[in-house]
């Protein structure tokens, strides 16, 4: 059988070692010791707070949705 692919695995949930600001929304810290989504593509890094994460989720899941429609699965 062959290999499955994860394309989601450039997301992970990190915790901050120092403060960052949210690439969401740059009013957006994210504490030291703080959980939160992070997003690695092609060598760059995205920070995405526990505010916007959820929305930031929802937004995969739509058009995850949207592609198995497409494909009739």
């Amino acid at each position: 059988m062959p290999k499955v692919r994860n394309v989601a695995k450039h997301l992970s949930i990190e915790v901050a070692k120092g403060e960052r600001t949210c690439h969401t929304n740059s009013n957006h810290k994210i504490a030291a010791g703080e959980a939160h989504l992070a997003q690695e593509t092609r060598g760059v890094r995205e920070n995405i707070c526990k505010l916007c994460a959820g929305d930031v989720l929802d937004t995969a899941l739509a058009h995850l949705a949207t592609l198995r429609t497409g494909l009739g699965l």
